[in-house]
């Protein structure tokens, strides 16, 4: 005998079917007993008792009648949802103690299999090839269970291979279910429609108060005229486009109509883009305070878009007790072609330590590449003038630099991350004029960062960083002191005060050395979306050695708060020296904006 299965489409059929297997609590176990004639695997057994309600339990037979007529109707629905359509399930009241029991006596039936499974073309667009590959991505196949979710996840197959073929108006519009109790068979028809077969055209650019130009568009545009539509390139261009945050909406999608028919017979529709440009200026300002470091403030203005070639002219000024600087940065995303793009750099600063006090100069251009969302790398070169004034003596140095760096990021947050890790790593071989030598050294940095998430809701992250430093070819004092490693503060050994790890001189003033080790290890506690504690321990040493040292290390701890801002987390610490010198102070406060590392 056979009959009609009407299967809704999509979330109200897993919905009906499913949702109490998901989301109804366990216990029906110790209020309705549940009898299997014959016994069906334990999986089905364990998703049968665990989908039905924990109800109270009754007090009168008729609401134990109640329960189980209840209960027949998830029972039912649950061996559906695992391919059992024809269950047969009989409700009764038994008695245990005096107490009225609602009683299920459950035959599962047979499991139904895939009879037959094929597709109804609803139009003649399709080409004999692709039926066959479409027909060949059909993921029901006779003589597998006939599951429901499984029946209904086909239709999205099939719509991905259709927009794959190049089908991209193509959609499963419905499908014919004809189950046989007879034969415990199902089979499923999809009914498709596919429309035209489609090639991209030409890209129609806005104009208008666009001030973009199409030449740049054009660059992020990895589709070709004339090539068959490919639903990937359509998406990578949109997310180019948003990439490059000039938009505030903005969309690449193909033309209301064809605009002609290839010699195939295949339609050619063109690509339209809509845009919708951010304000052309953007301030920020920020803040930060270090118990040591003292008070700074920074500000920054960007100037989107200046030559309407997608470029950022961004310029950046900070004062604070210890330095006083201004920054130029004119960047050219993809100026020699998508994911290349070249950077401008101009410095000036005035910057005095308990270590030094330089005043330098510095110009640059650097190339960076973007691979993608988790990998970049990027080289230069640079010129710099150096001043450096101690009591007793000046110095000047002329330096000219390469540099070249890469950046892993498998976190899930640039601002807040909370999962995953990210490495970069960096090195700058130098050439210095001045200071009474002139000598070529490198110096290199590498480090590596990794957050683990605990529990369902990732409340509690445990974080960790290690960095390590070298610099080869030259002595410490023979190098320029911005060049050399320092430790202690906000930014490495929180507890200390700033730069007071590592060497020093007979005046108690830190001279920087030739290697660097540092490290933390942060538990952060989410007490809800807005407010968050952290624990730290933090660790390092500077030493006069080429290559990181394990002994000698210097031990901060402490506790801080985070409030969670749009700019990421505002962020206090309080460090404590665990091993100081007679030169450290008993803790450090420090204010800042986004997590420590």
């Amino acid at each position: 005998m056979a009959y009609l299965f009407q299967i809704p489409r999509g979330a109200a059929f897993l919905a009906g079917l499913v949702i109490a297997i998901l989301l109804a609590p366990a216990g029906l176990a110790q209020n309705v007993k549940v009898d299997f004639t014959p016994a069906p695997p334990a999986v089905i057994r364990e998703a049968v008792i665990e989908a039905l309600p924990d109800d109270a339990p009754p007090e009168t037979p008729l609401q134990a009648r109640r329960q189980a007529k209840r209960s027949k109707a998830i029972v039912e629905n649950t061996l559906n949802a695992f391919g059992y359509y024809a269950p047969l399930i009989s409700v009764s009241v038994g008695e245990i103690d005096g107490q009225a029991v609602p009683m299920l006596a459950v035959d599962s039936g047979p499991l139904f299999t895939i009879g037959r499974a094929e597709i109804n073309y609803r139009d003649d667009r399709a080409r004999t090839e692709d039926r066959a590959q479409l027909s060949d991505s059909l993921t029901v196949r006779p003589g597998q269970s006939a599951v429901p979710a499984e029946i209904i996840d086909a239709e999205r197959v099939l719509g991905l291979k259709l927009r794959e073929l190049g089908y991209p108006f193509g959609e499963v519009m419905d499908r014919d279910v004809i189950g046989d109790k007879d034969t415990a068979t199902i089979s499923v028809r999809y009914n498709v429609q596919s429309g035209p077969k489609v090639r991209f055209g030409a890209v129609q650019y806005p104009g208008g108060n666009i001030r973009t130009k199409a030449s740049y568009l054009a660059r992020l545009n990895p589709t070709e005229s004339g090539r068959l539509y490919d639903p990937a390139k359509l998406a990578l261009f949109n997310s180019r486009l948003a990439e490059t945050r000039l938009f505030d909406k903005s969309l690449a999608r193909l033309s209301p109509q064809p605009v002609s028919v290839s010699e195939g017979g295949d339609a050619i529709y063109d690509i339209i883009l809509e845009l919708e440009e951010r304000p052309k200026n953007t301030i920020a300002l920020g803040a930060n305070y270090g118990t040591n470091e003292g008070f700074g403030v920074n500000a920054e203005l960007t100037r989107r878009n200046a030559t309407r070639r997608g470029d950022l002219l961004i310029a950046e000024a900070r004062l604070a007790e210890r330095e006083i600087g201004a920054n130029l940065i004119w960047r050219r995303p993809n100026e020699l072609g998508y994911g290349k793009g070249l950077v401008l750099l101009a410095t000036l600063k005035d910057e005095n330590t308990d270590a030094f006090d330089q005043q330098l100069a510095k110009f640059g251009a650097g190339i960076e590449v973007i691979q993608g969302p988790r990998l970049n790398y990027y080289f230069g070169v640079n010129a710099q003038y150096i001043r450096e004034e101690s009591p007793d003596r000046r110095e000047d140095f002329q330096t000219l630099s390469a540099y070249a760096g890469i950046g892993i990021d498998q976190s899930d947050s640039l601002l807040d991350p909370r999962k995953g890790w990210r490495a970069e790593g960096r090195i700058i071989p130098t050439y210095a004029f001045g200071g009474g030598n002139a000598l070529p050294y490198a110096r290199s940095v590498v480090q590596g960062r990794a957050y683990f998430p605990f529990g369902e809701s990732a409340r509690f992250v445990a974080a960790g960083r290690l960095r390590a430093g070298t610099l080869v070819g030259a002595a410490a004092e023979q190098v320029p002191a911005d060049a050399r490693f320092y430790a202690g503060g906000g930014g490495s050994v929180r507890g200390y005060t700033y730069q007071a790890i590592g060497p020093f001189d007979e005046d108690a003033n830190p001279l920087g050395g030739r290697s660097l080790l540092d490290g933390s290890v942060e538990g952060r506690w989410r007490y809800n979306d807005k407010i968050g504690m952290v624990g730290f321990l933090d660790f390092g040493n500077v030493s006069d050695a080429e290559y990181p040292e394990f002994d000698n290390l210097r031990i901060g701890a402490g506790i801080g708060a985070r409030y969670m801002t749009p700019a990421g987390p505002l962020r206090l610490d309080v460090g404590v020296p665990l091993n100081p010198s007679e030169r450290d102070e008993k803790f450090q406060i420090y204010i800042s904006i986004g997590q420590s590392f």
